[in-house]
């Protein structure tokens, strides 16, 4: 049987092109007339000589009755049939080629909007943020100064939110320094190294308390608020409480190596510098550095409003201290003090609830208290830009690779924000969680493990959704956590007093 690509049905006198389509001859001879010449299939001109004629073998070697007069009539009827049959049969053909052709018009259509539509978010997004930036520094800028215990009479200028200021910013000799290690950094990103015992996430779902012990003081205001873990060494913990203090501690050993005062109300953020040397931060407003072989302390300097973070700038040289206030304070500790050097002041009618240093040492976030995670390009010393979520933000952190940052928010829920797009592209938790009071991405940035007050979980990076172990086990509210050496390990922290080792 030979079927017309045309029509499709048996070919009673079928033919070939030059391309080796074959048709029912007459079929093709009354589209051809319509159509200019083109072969309906390649668009090839075509004509009647060109097309090569296919006798099919016989079927029978009976000769064929002839036909009788009195069927002329009927033949005849068929013909007329058969004619409006093959003009339905081209007519059906230029109709299926024609919605294929707009089927690719469309789809070629439908991507070019959606690229117009988001190159029109971003244009928006950004004469937003310039809008508010020019609103912003509209005003006077303003100076202050800040001087502390260790501090001396060392002048701050104090930098706006549009980046006005006294000396607009970073003094250049710190800012050379921070770039020099930044360059470092960034350049090195992509090709890092992961330890040869880096655990995994069906790790981490084993993971059970190994440990616990009580640190701090059991009367009076009671309670662990946050925890550090050494990066130099993995083995030291240092934890800040409600009794004011802050404890050095050896998961080796199982004992304190450390209690230090770190101010006159409660410890809101601790960080190490080194194995050696850690900074403080206080709900009085100052900021401690503690050092040498007893963690004796160095220099303090008060800032003048409740410290909600102190993180230390990847140099070791300086750190950084947010204030309910909203202002970002960066700090010189290379010496045997702590020396103001710069604030950067946001929007009065905002308030700081937490803060965190990028990984590179020249971005920092802020998250306040009505959602809004603010995010401070330190090299130019301004603003760059905000992301708002759907509650209090109660803790930030930046992970290894550089783009991502958890938000731990006051529902539940451990907000994962990307600053490449700007925006929340996912969310862990819930309100069975209770407030997440903190959250980080653990070295590889392959897990993300967050507590709020009533548990803690861990989830795997891109199926925010999808929770790979839980951690119970305080008798009071978890506070904080922070992962151990090569993610073999979690510290979990509580108004228990407890420190619990998940491994």
């Amino acid at each position: 049987i030979i079927l017309c690509s045309i029509s499709g049905a048996e070919c009673s006198n079928p033919c070939v092109s030059p391309q080796g389509n074959v048709f029912e001859k007459r079929v093709l001879l009354s589209l051809l007339t319509t159509n200019g010449g083109t072969c309906p299939i390649t668009k090839a001109p075509l004509t009647e000589d060109d097309l090569i004629d296919i006798v099919p073998a016989p079927r029978s070697t009976v000769p064929a009755a002839p036909t009788s007069v009195s069927g002329a009539g009927f033949g005849g009827l068929l013909a007329s049939m058969q004619t409006e049959w093959d003009a339905l049969m081209v007519e059906t053909f230029n109709l299926k080629s024609a919605l294929e052709e707009t089927r690719r018009e469309l789809s070629q259509a439908l991507y070019q909007n959606d690229a117009a539509v988001r190159v029109i978010a971003r244009l928006t997004m950004e004469r937003d943020q310039a809008r508010q930036m020019l609103a912003q520094g509209g005003g006077e800028s303003q100076q202050a100064s800040a001087s502390g215990g260790g501090g001396g009479d060392d002048d701050m200028d104090v930098v706006d939110s549009a980046g006005g200021g006294g000396k607009a910013g970073i003094p250049k000799p710190d800012l050379d320094v921070m770039v020099a290690k930044w360059t470092e950094l960034s350049k090195g990103r992509k090709g890092r190294a992961l330890p040869s015992n880096q655990a995994s996430a069906s790790d981490a779902a084993s993971f059970k308390a190994s440990s616990s012990t009580n640190l701090h003081k059991s009367s009076g205001k009671t309670g662990i608020t946050c925890v550090d873990v050494c990066a130099d060494d993995s083995d030291l913990v240092l934890t800040g409480g409600n009794d004011k203090q802050a404890i050095v501690f050896s998961r080796g050993e199982g004992k304190m190596r450390a209690a230090r005062a770190a101010g006159t109300k409660p410890v809101r953020s601790v960080a190490w510098v080194n194995s050696g040397t850690f900074v403080t931060g206080s709900a009085d407003g100052t900021v401690k550095l503690f050092g040498g072989e007893d963690y004796a302390e160095l220099g303090s300097l008060d800032l003048e409003s409740p410290v909600v973070e102190v993180s230390v700038q990847p140099t070791g040289a300086y750190c950084f201290a947010s204030t309910e206030d909203s202002k970002v304070h960066l700090l010189g500790i290379a010496g045997d003090d702590v020396k103001a050097i710069v604030a950067f002041s946001d929007d009065g009618k905002l308030k700081y609830s937490c803060g965190a240093c990028h990984v590179d040492g020249l971005i920092y976030g802020a998250g306040c208290e009505d959602g809004s995670v603010r995010i401070w390009d330190l090299k130019k010393g301004e603003l760059a830009g905000e992301i708002k979520v759907d509650a209090a933000v109660k803790s930030l952190s930046f992970a290894e690779n550089g783009y991502y940052v958890v938000a731990g928010c006051e529902d539940g829920y451990a907000r994962v924000l990307d600053l490449r797009k700007m925006k929340e592209i996912g969310k862990s938790g819930g309100e069975d969680f209770g407030p997440v009071g903190s959250a980080a991405f653990d070295g590889s940035v392959k897990m993300l493990a967050f507590c709020g007050t009533k548990k803690a979980a861990v989830v795997e990076v891109k199926k925010w959704g999808d929770v790979v172990a839980e951690y119970k086990g305080h008798k009071k509210d978890m506070t904080a956590l922070a992962w151990g050496e090569a993610s073999r390990c979690i510290v979990t922290v509580g108004l228990d007093r407890a420190l619990k080792q998940w491994s």
